[in-house]
C-alpha cells in the first residue's frame, strides 16, 4: 500500500489518538502511521503508541506550535516529496476500508478534500465555520467561489503539495504564533485552506480532487447508522470537531463506536484494562486536588 497516515497530536488529546490509531490498525495492520506532536500544552509521552501499535513520529527543531501549525510544517516538507498521505486530525475514527477505495489511488491529485456544497458563502454561518466572504473578496477581488467548502481535519495529499514560499504570506516557519493574517482567515488553516486551495487548483499549480469521505459526529446519518466493523458497506471517517470530546466517552455521540475501538487499543496494551481506569481517574483525582487546594487558600 502507498498511502501513509499522519497523525496530529497533543498533550490535551492523545486519549483520543489512541483510540484513532486503533481504529486504523482495526482495517490496515501493516499501514505505516505518524504523529505530529505538538508540546505546546506540554510535553506527554507517545512511547506506549509507538511501541504497541507500530506508530512512528515525524520530528522537527520546532516542539511548541500551536493551532494546526504542526501540520502546516509537514504540508511542505521537502523530505516527504512526492509520497502520499492521509493527515488527520486526532479526534477522527476510521470506520471500513477506506484506503482501498478507488478515488485514493488515484494517481493524479495533489490533495484531496471531503467536499461539503455550500451555495451561499455570504451566510452568516459559514463566516464562523470558514472565513467571511466579503473580507477575503475585498483581500483578492479576483477570488472566485467555487460552490463548496471542507473541513481540513482530513486531507489525502502528496507530501510536498506545497511550498514554504506559497504559505509565507499567511503563516511564519520561525516564530510563534505563526499565523500571520488572522484578521481575514480567523479559523487558520480551515479558512486558509479554503481560500487558498481552490485557488490554485484553478490557476493549475495543485491537482484538487472532492469526495465524500467525512461523517459529522453529531449529524442524522452518523447518529442512526448501524455500526458493524467488519461490514463491507462504504467506509468513511468519523469527525467529531464540535462536539463533546472527552475522555468518559460514554457521554459522547456514538460512544459505541469509540468504546469498541478504544477497547481494542488496550486490548493490545500489557496491563491495558488497569491503565484505561488509571487514565480515567487520575483528571479526577487532579480536580479533586486542585479544588481542596483552592479551599485551603481561602
Amino acid at each position: 500500500m502507498n498511502i501513509k497516515i499522519v497523525i496530529a497530536v497533543n498533550k490535551k488529546d492523545v486519549w483520543f489518538c489512541r483510540i484513532c490509531i486503533a481504529s486504523i490498525r482495526y482495517y490496515y495492520p501493516e499501514v505505516e502511521i505518524f504523529l505530529l506532536k505538538d508540546e505546546l500544552n506540554g510535553k506527554f509521552s507517545t512511547e506506549e503508541i509507538e511501541v504497541n501499535w507500530k506508530v512512528q513520529l515525524i520530528s522537527y527543531d520546532v516542539k511548541k506550535f500551536g493551532w494546526s501549525a504542526a501540520k502546516m510544517h509537514f504540508y511542505c516538507d521537502e523530505r516527504f516529496e512526492g509520497q502520499r498521505f492521509l493527515v488527520l486530525d486526532s479526534d477522527i475514527v476510521l470506520v471500513g476500508k477506506l484506503l482501498d477505495e478507488s478515488f485514493v489511488n488515484d494517481l493524479a491529485w495533489d490533495v484531496v478534500v471531503s467536499e461539503e456544497v455550500v451555495e451561499d458563502p455570504s451566510a452568516e454561518w459559514f463566516g464562523q465555520t470558514y472565513f467571511d466572504y466579503n473580507t477575503v473578496k475585498t483581500y483578492d477581488f479576483h477570488f472566485k467561489y467555487q460552490g463548496y467548502a471542507f473541513n481540513c481535519g482530513q486531507l489525502f495529499c502528496k507530501g510536498n503539495f506545497l511550498s514554504a514560499r506559497q504559505l509565507e504570506p499567511y503563516f511564519d516557519f520561525n516564530s510563534y504564533p505563526p499565523w500571520k493574517r488572522l484578521d481575514i482567515f480567523p479559523l487558520v488553516d480551515q479558512s486558509l485552506f479554503n481560500y487558498l486551495l481552490p485557488s490554485l487548483a484553478i490557476q493549475n499549480k495543485i491537482k484538487l480532487s472532492r469526495e465524500n469521505f467525512m461523517l459529522w459526529s453529531e449529524n442524522k446519518q452518523t447518529l442512526e447508522m448501524e455500526f458493524l466493523p467488519s461490514s463491507k458497506g462504504s467506509p468513511f471517517l468519523i469527525h467529531w470537531a464540535g462536539a463533546l470530546r472527552t475522555p468518559f466517552i460514554n457521554r459522547m455521540s456514538r460512544s459505541d463506536i469509540l468504546t469498541f475501538f478504544e477497547k481494542y487499543y488496550y486490548s493490545k496494551v500489557n496491563f491495558g484494562d488497569i491503565k484505561r481506569r488509571i487514565r480515567l481517574i487520575k483528571p479526577l483525582f487532579n480536580s479533586g486536588l486542585r479544588y481542596i487546594k483552592k479551599r485551603v487558600q481561602h
